[in-house]
Parts: C-alpha cells; structure tokens; sequence
C-alpha cells in the first residue's frame, strides 16, 4: 500500500470517529467544569461535613468564598491554648470563611454529643465548629497533627495546610495572598 493511500485511510478512519463521537450542544455556562481556576495547585477534595445542628456544609456551598478550616481537638493542649485567640479571629469582620473542624469518635475525640457537653461549657462563642464524623476527609485535606490550618482559595484550590498553631496574624496574612 503506498504512503498516499495509508495516510488516506488514516484520515478516513479518524473523520468516521470524530463523526460518531458526541458533541454537547448549548454547554452550561454555570457548570462546574467551566470554573476558571484563580489559584495554583490541586482542587481540594470534595468535603462533607456536619455543623453543631445537624446541617451539612460542603466545599460546593462555599465556593467563591476563601476558606480557613482549623482542625482541632479537646485533648490538644495547643489547640486548648489556641482558642481564645481562634475566637478573636471568629468574632472579626473578614473576607473569608472559617471553620474550626474537630473529627469526632476518631484520633482520640470523643463522640459528637460529648463534644457538644465540652465545648458548651467552654466561653468561645464566635467560634463555628464542623464535625468531620470518622475523620473521612480530615487526611486527604492534609491535616494529620492537630492543630492544623487548612486555606481553601475561592476556586476549591487547596492553597496549604499547615500543622501546629497558627496566630491569626499568619491567617490573615497568608489568606491575603491567594484569591
């Protein structure tokens, strides 16, 4: 077969593909797909996550908005030491979302009710916890030590995760520098 006819049926064969695959008519201009990512790096995953009432919060819900997710615990003495602090960063007008998240009935927490009994008698009432029930997406979201402080930017882009204490000053700072 010479080289003309070859390429030939390349062409013929590749045309005879193209035509039998699908194309999407009139694509969404809202789909998620179609986000334009702002920031360097990987999306974060995809989280779940219950609040003190029962509601679900996801990163979905989130979206457009940079996130502060502080993992903690009631046995960590420097989370215990960090509160007073993380209650001042709660209580502040600021331009990004935050969440203290505690994985209850896993890494040593107790249970999600127990949790409740604790912290409602401690005196930090701006902090906002998430239970992360089983530690499901604790790890995949970097936080392995507790504290740790995970930035989400607007686009889902996992920014950094960083163990060990975090002065709000650092928070903010290096909030203010992703998008």
């Amino acid at each position: 077969m010479t080289l003309i006819k070859k390429l030939a049926l390349i062409l013929s064969v590749s045309l005879l593909i193209t035509g039998c695959v699908a194309q999407e008519q009139n694509p969404d201009p809202d789909d998620d797909e179609d986000v334009v990512q702002l920031n360097d790096g990987e999306l974060a995953v995809s989280f779940e996550f219950t609040d003190y009432d029962g509601n679900k919060v996801t990163l979905g819900d989130l979206k457009g908005d940079k996130v502060y997710l502080k993992f903690m615990a009631s046995w960590c003495s420097i989370c215990n030491r960090g509160m007073p602090e993380l209650d001042d960063l709660f209580a502040k007008d600021r331009d990004f979302i935050a969440y203290a998240v505690v994985t209850p009935n896993a890494n040593g927490e107790m249970s999600v009710n127990d949790y409740k009994d604790w912290f409602d008698k401690e005196e930090y009432p701006n902090i906002v916890i998430l239970f992360d029930v089983g530690a499901k997406f604790s790890r995949r979201l970097g936080a392995i030590s507790m504290p740790t402080s995970v930035f989400i930017g607007s686009d889902g882009v996992l920014i950094r995760s960083k163990p060990g204490h975090t002065t709000n000053e650092e928070i903010e700072m290096l909030i203010g520098t992703f998008k």
